[in-house]
Parts: structure tokens; sequence; C-alpha cells
């Protein structure tokens, strides 16, 4: 008497064995994607702002880094030579430095006294 079907046990390695194509494939595509998720969260850094930041480089700055440079530039250097000395005063003459630096093409050597001066 032919012995009857039985049902055979799934399990991960039998279907790595059966599909190993799709096996190496699935493992690398993880791979690749682990590599991107560790490389975004290594590769993210706060950006400090210092004078000799250049314009390009306070572009990337988020607000929280900007305001907190303007709030030193205002201790250390004291107010603008407009008179003004709130951090928003601060930020916006770098802003409008800057915008000038970035029309005539010298941004990466305008830092952000220079572009507190132009103003």
């Amino acid at each position: 008497m032919p012995q009857a079907d039985t049902p055979r046990e799934w399990t991960t390695w039998t279907l790595i064995r059966r599909y190993k194509v799709a096996a190496i494939i699935g493992a690398l595509l993880l791979a690749i994607l682990i590599a991107i998720i560790l490389g975004g969260i290594l590769t993210s850094r706060t950006l400090v702002v210092s004078d000799s930041t250049s314009c390009s480089s306070w572009t990337s700055a988020n607000q929280t880094e900007q305001r907190d440079y303007a709030e030193r530039y205002v201790r250390e250097h004291g107010a603008l030579s407009g008179g003004g000395s709130s951090p928003a005063d601060v930020v916006a003459a770098i802003n409008r430095g800057c915008q000038d630096a970035f029309t005539n093409d010298v941004e990466d050597s305008v830092n952000v006294v220079d572009a507190i001066k132009e103003q």
C-alpha cells in the first residue's frame, strides 16, 4: 500500500534551502536597508555655529542652532551696528548678508560675522 502524503513541516531553513536565490536576494536587501538606516543615524549631527561658519553652512543649521548662535553673538559682541540686540535681529542680519553672498556666488568665503558686518 502506498504511503499517504504526509504534510511537510515548513521551517525557515527548509524555505531557504528550497528558494536559495530568493533567500540571498532577501538577505542582501535587508543588509542594504540596515546600512541605509545606520548611515542616516551615524551621519546626523548637530551643527555648531561659530563666528567662522560660512553662509553655506549657516543655511544648513536649524532654527534652534541659529538662535543659539545669535544669543551667543549678542553676549560676546554686543548690539548690531544698526542698534538691534535681539537674537531675531542677529539672525535676520545674517540671513540678509548671506543672501547677498549667495547672490554674488561667494557663500563659501563669507562667514556669519562678515554677513552681519555687511548690513
